[in-house]
């Protein structure tokens, strides 16, 4: 299973990635014509060049460009709305996956058809892995123990009290109890029954079959933890057979395919889990890869870890660290000296060795520079090439067939797989949502052994704060048909051109003003913000910068005519730190009060110059060009410090905000948006509600040449803190995960990597945002809909806090199906024969014509 890193730091990329085209495209051809269109974010254009093309003659020969471009080029199959941990059987038929859906996960095993899925069985346990025949399963089954209930209570509170070490110790108490009451299960497929599998009172890990059907795994008998053990379990007689005879941890065994060979760890302590309060056991040795065989015994043992087979078994590789170098060994299994031959040493970091199926070539990951890529051995010869050249992270190399490498780019809040030709070095992304501006999350990965299908984990919607992770089964080299892609194409022109309409629908009373203020935005003032902030170092709030940024931004903020408020507070000891807060105050309706807020705050040893001195300058342009420009509500500007030490000065602003009573009816919060990784302006709109989303959208496209893409996301930022105190009410711009900066929290994190024209449309994107939602309506708040029967329906809300509102516009559908809008001046109406199973929406219009940026939206 290739997995993303746990650690929550977001990705990566923006919706084309397809640098080197499939073939030579001429200047002047139809394609490229709409490729240029598609890449400068004239997605109505391209499309519309893209459609032609697919109905004439040269459909064929730009299909595969058109669709890698656009979206997917293989068929998808989703599995279920909500799953992990996928598993493909070896002979590729079928698959397992956790599923979510229900009261509680379960396994799920399928069969893969022409046509779809089948789905077969339900099994309750854990680690389910399919035997060579496809004929049966065997699988972890734990019993629910009252120590284990009360462990996870006190977990629970451990949690709920941040004592981590409390946190540490019960986890391996849970782990050691939860180990105690696991047993293997073998359950045949043909019909369904489950047997629990005899393996005496042994701690069980790391099952595996081999290519006859046995099951090996790692033993540890709990009343001998100085050592554990390999063991075989014959299926058809239920034998139990110790493999290893001297002292020592051995684990982790695999299968040498084509022989009755086996390769296991072996390790200086145990892997397994121990007791409570219990002294670890340890030998003074090197951990190391043994060979062993079944007729022979022990063959070989190698110095060494992380063990990797080719898929055909003619070839081990292994890697060593020793005096902070890392070395990739390989060795020939045909020869009968079994010399493990250095392929690759370095003082970089290297992760991942693949090996191709036939073992003729070897890929890895080696991070030279500030970003990890994808190289390769041949191992004929040893000669080296570069497998991928982008700036990002590219990564977790896996061969798919012996020229075909699959790979995940991005960085761990957002990684996308993409597939590498190891001869031209071309490369394109495999999975997508099929639209153009919402991103796809992909979590985990699942190959199937004949390189053909790829299960993936992934919120294809774009939501990252819903826990639900859809499981999608992509059918590789199976294409889709080019009335898909016409389909596909035509749904997102539909989609671009509404939204064009809506954009100009929206800003049509204050384009002109919007338009003028926008223009004031200047790139030479953005980068000065910029290049003061950063030659403070260091903004921590432990560091010396903190604090030259808080008397800079007070100090520019009151330059544009502002009365800035520092916000003081200790966050820990002796350390003083501050917000910067000032407001403009609104000439209609000042107690309707929006926020545009960024943290100028960085990492200790980082200079911050895209996190956040990105996000500052926004802010202060921003202000510039509307301080004497002010709006009809009022908007408030916060400087934020303490975010990269937990949100600690957002967390500030609320707790004033409640104590003064203010409340925010929109925030616009901003955070990392300076780098780009291309020559493209992107970003991401990182929203919670769909209707500042779309005014970030429109202000982008009408305004700016910035190119917007969005994604559902808030968590892990100070919008989190604004989030919990205000509601869903937050948009904003960050780079992740359209763009997942290499720089980020490092040492490299400086102002030459920093694309100044991107931060400069952003803060154009930024200040049209502002001034529409300031210009706007607030989002009607008391919706009730009471049903009186009689086909009769009463809708009532509150009034808005807008001295300016000249009605309401209600929609709802009726029993028929058609779709109705009342127009009402005051704050009720009633429905006649309304369908109270679909949404009743309110939403309130001003004396100018402008809608409220987000209807309200009723359902049952």
């Amino acid at each position: 299973m290739i997995r993303a890193f746990t650690t929550l730091s977001l990705l990566f990329t923006f919706l084309f990635i397809h640098t080197t085209q499939a073939q030579v495209q001429s200047p002047n051809s139809p394609y490229m014509e709409g490729y240029l269109k598609w890449d400068a974010g004239n997605y109505i254009g391209a499309i519309e060049d893209f459609l032609e093309i697919l109905n004439g003659p040269d459909a064929d020969l730009y299909f595969d460009d058109i669709a890698k471009l656009t979206g997917e080029i293989y068929k998808v199959d989703e599995i279920t709305e909500d799953g992990r941990s996928p598993v493909f059987s070896p002979d590729n038929t079928h698959f397992m996956w956790n599923d979510l859906t229900g009261d509680g996960p379960v396994m799920k095993i399928g069969k893969i058809t022409e046509s779809g899925v089948e789905h077969l069985h339900t099994v309750e346990g854990s680690d389910l892995q399919f035997s060579p025949d496809g004929r049966h399963t065997i699988f972890f089954g734990t019993e629910a123990t009252q120590k284990l209930e009360q462990l996870q209570e006190e977990l629970s509170e451990a949690f709920n009290a941040r004592d981590r070490a409390a946190i540490n110790r019960l986890r391996g108490e849970m782990q050691y109890e939860a180990l105690l009451n696991t047993s293997l299960y073998i359950f045949d497929l043909q019909s369904g029954s489950t047997e629990k599998l005899d393996t005496g009172n042994l701690l069980v890990r790391t099952p595996a079959f081999d290519e006859n059907g046995t099951v090996w795994f790692a033993g540890s008998d709990p009343n001998q933890p100085d050592r554990s053990d390999i063991y075989t379990l014959n299926l058809t007689d239920g034998s139990l057979n110790q493999i290893t005879k001297d002292p020592g941890f051995y684990d982790a065994p695999m299968s040498v395919p084509g022989s009755d060979r086996v390769i296991f760890n072996s390790y200086s302590s145990s892997p397994f889990p121990s007791p409570a309060n219990s002294e670890r056991n340890s030998y003074d040795i090197e951990d190391g890869i043994v060979l062993f065989s079944q007729e022979q015994g022990e063959i070989q043992k190698w110095n060494g870890q992380a063990p990797i087979l080719s898929k055909n078994g003619n070839r081990l590789a292994f890697m060593t660290i020793q005096d902070d170098e890392t070395k990739i060994h390989s060795v020939n299994l045909n020869d009968s000296s079994l010399e493990a031959v250095e392929f690759v040493s370095s003082t970089d970091p290297i992760q991942n060795p693949a090996l191709s199926p036939d073992g003729s070539k070897l890929a890895y990951m080696l991070r030279e520079g500030i970003s990890w890529d994808l190289h390769m051995v041949h191992t004929s010869d040893g000669t080296l090439e570069r497998l991928s050249y982008d700036i990002q992270h590219e990564l977790f190399p896996h061969f798919l067939n012996d020229e075909k490498v699959l790979g995940m780019m991005g960085e761990s809040r957002h990684r996308r797989s993409h597939i590498y030709d190891v001869n031209t070095k071309d490369f394109y992304r495999l999975f997508h949502n099929n639209s153009i501006r919402t991103v796809s999350m992909e979590n985990e990965w699942e190959p199937s052994p004949d390189g053909t299908k790829l299960l993936v984990i992934a919120q294809r919607g774009g939501d990252t704060i819903a826990p639900e992770q859809g499981v999608f089964l992509v059918r590789i080299g199976d294409k889709i048909s080019k009335q898909t892609l016409i389909d596909r194409l035509q749904a997102n022109l539909k989609s671009e051109q509404e939204l064009l309409a809506k954009a100009e629908k929206m800003f049509e009373p204050i384009h002109n003003s919007v338009k003028d203020l926008t223009e004031q935005i200047n790139l030479t003032r953005i980068y000065h913000y910029q290049k003061d902030l950063y030659d403070f170092g260091s903004k921590h709030i432990s560091q010396p910068g903190n604090q030259k940024a808080i008397d800079y931004i007070y100090e520019t903020l009151e330059s544009f005519g502002y009365e800035p408020e520092l916000q003081w507070f200790n966050p820990s000891g002796d350390i003083e730190t501050a917000n910067v807060v000032a407001r403009l105050e609104g000439t209609e309706h000042p107690e309707v009060v929006y926020v545009l807020s960024s943290h100028f705050d960085s990492v200790q040893h980082s200079p911050g110059a895209d996190d956040n001195t990105s996000g500052t300058a926004v802010l202060l342009e921003a202000a510039r060009v509307l301080a004497n420009n002010p709006q009809p509500a009022t908007i408030i500007f916060a400087s934020l410090t303490a975010e990269e030490s937990g949100l600690l000065g957002a967390r500030e602003f609320v707790r004033v905000a409640e104590e003064e009573d203010l409340w925010a009816h929109g925030v616009v919060n901003n955070d990392m948006m300076g780098w780009t990784r291309h020559h493209r302006l992107d970003n991401t709109i990182r929203f919670s509600n769909h209707g500042i989303k779309d005014v970030q959208h429109s202000g982008a496209i009408l305004f700016t040449d910035l190119i917007t893409y969005d994604s559902r996301y808030y968590r892990f930022t100070d919008a989190h803190a604004f989030f919990d105190a205000f509601g869903d009410v937050l948009g904003g711009i960050g780079s992740y995960p359209i763009l997942g900066n290499p720089n980020y929290h490092q040492t490299t994190d400086q102002l030459e990597t920093i694309n100044h024209r991107l931060v400069q449309e952003v803060s154009r994107s930024t200040t049209a945002t502002l001034m529409m939602l300031a210009n706007a309506p607030s989002k009607v708040t008391g919706l009730d809909v009471l049903d009186l029967g009689g086909n009769q329906t009463d809708v009532r809300w509150n009034a808005s806090p807008e001295s300016d509102i000249e009605n309401y516009i209600v929609g709802y559908t009726d029993q028929m199906g058609n779709s109705h809008e009342q127009t009402v001046s005051g704050t009720e109406t009633s429905l006649n024969r309304a369908d109270l199973t679909k949404p009743v929406t309110v939403v309130a219009v001003n004396s100018r014509g402008i809608q409220g940026w987000d209807p309200t939206v009723w359902e049952e």
